[in-house]
């Protein structure tokens, strides 16, 4: 069986590293959509008031989300014991609307990983990943002998020691070779460094473990199972790797359907009773790894692992972020997912103003001061 690994990531930095994403036009992948609902795989929907949920502080912040009070914010949707208590849009934004996740698109990543694991098709995640690419693996080690070192989990906790510099691998040919050309600035496995070449590498290592094009992998063994059947999974314009799916960034899906993900790991790999993914993997990939020392998270296998304030204490959470917005929290204590997307891209503190919606309105309604 696979074992576990260990990292952290920024907001900062998950900022920078999505916004400048280069897509040739003729190489975005197109939308899939496929009209017939499904109604096994659909959110079973509920209220507010049916779960017992003092709704008050809720209708307030819808109110002010609709006055303009947190402009750049377009969804909030809560999901209450597996079911959908509420589902708003603001600024013109639609439920069918393809949202960019940025790099929230890393988690998916992370659990195509895990389900190519769990499928036996890559062996551990321990395992060097260099032996996986056999044309750049003379030059690396010549380059750098401990690049040999580099590990799945390396990559999947941004332990890789492999130095960040998105803006200039875009530009390149060769995103994967980009990467290997990198120069170490730690160690493996030794401290964090945030790279997104190194999610890129991933959606490689997938296509070379499952013989699919992640887009492909994914909807076979993820987004179909699930009934996800919108989307838009970006396709690199790096020539040397043709038809690489950029898995660090920018795959685009369905508010709802980013919730239905966060459900899946709050059940522990299932969606409706099916089995998606191993709970062995939902444990290592939420289980803390390191601790960032720029926000004080925890982080696992591109999840951050939060305490979030509530009225009578914290809640602790792990969630996906995104660029401009895009957040996709999971309460387990409270039996509740969270999902906001935004425009607020490259802005700060301003794709930040989930957090104070989430800790102002939405934990006090989910989580209420106790009695004395």
């Amino acid at each position: 069986m696979w074992k576990l690994g260990l990292a952290a990531i920024s907001l900062t930095a998950c900022a920078a590293a999505s916004d400048r994403i280069i897509t040739a036009p003729e190489a975005i992948d197109p939308p899939r959509r496929i009209e017939a609902a499904d109604p096994a795989h659909a959110w079973t929907q509920s209220t507010l008031k049916a779960h017992g949920i003092a709704d008050t502080t809720i209708t307030d912040m819808v109110r002010q989300l609709d006055e303009g009070a947190y402009p750049g914010v377009t969804s909030v949707l809560l999901a209450h014991k597996g079911e959908l208590v509420l589902e708003r849009y603001f600024e013109g934004a639609k439920a069918d609307d393809l949202q960019n996740t940025r790099s929230a698109s890393k988690t998916i990543t992370s659990a195509l990983i895990g389900i190519a694991l769990d499928r036996g098709e890559l062996a551990t995640v321990d395992q060097p990943v260099l032996p996986l690419f056999p044309e750049y693996e003379r030059d690396a080690l010549e380059d750098d002998p401990r690049k040999g070192a580099i590990t799945l989990a390396h990559l999947l906790s941004m332990r890789s020691g492999v130095r960040g510099n998105e803006d200039a691998m875009y530009p390149t040919d060769d995103w994967v070779g980009f990467y290997w050309d990198q120069p170490l600035v730690a160690e493996p496995g030794k401290r964090f460094s945030y790279a997104t070449s190194g999610p890129v590498v991933l959606g490689s290592v997938i296509i070379r473990a499952g013989g699919l094009r992640v887009p492909d992998y994914a909807n076979r063994h993820l987004f179909e199972p699930m009934g996800i059947r919108s989307y838009r999974w970006p396709i690199s314009n790096s020539r040397g790797s043709q038809g690489l799916a950029m898995t660090g960034g920018g795959l685009h899906l369905r508010p709802r359907d980013m919730a239905k993900f966060g459900q899946l790991y709050l059940d522990g790999g299932l969606w409706k009773g099916k089995r998606i993914v191993s709970e062995e993997w939902i444990t290592a990939s939420t289980t803390q790894k390191a601790t960032s020392n720029l926000y004080g998270e925890d982080y696992g296998y591109f999840w951050r692992m939060m305490d979030r304030k509530t009225p009578s204490g914290t809640a602790r959470s792990y969630e996906a972020w995104g660029n401009g917005g895009q957040f996709i929290m999971v309460f387990p204590a409270l039996d509740l997912v969270a999902v906001f997307t935004g425009t607020n891209y490259g802005k700060m503190p301003e794709m930040e103003r989930p957090f104070e919606l989430m800790e102002r309105f939405i934990l006090p309604a989910f989580a209420p001061r106790s009695a004395p």
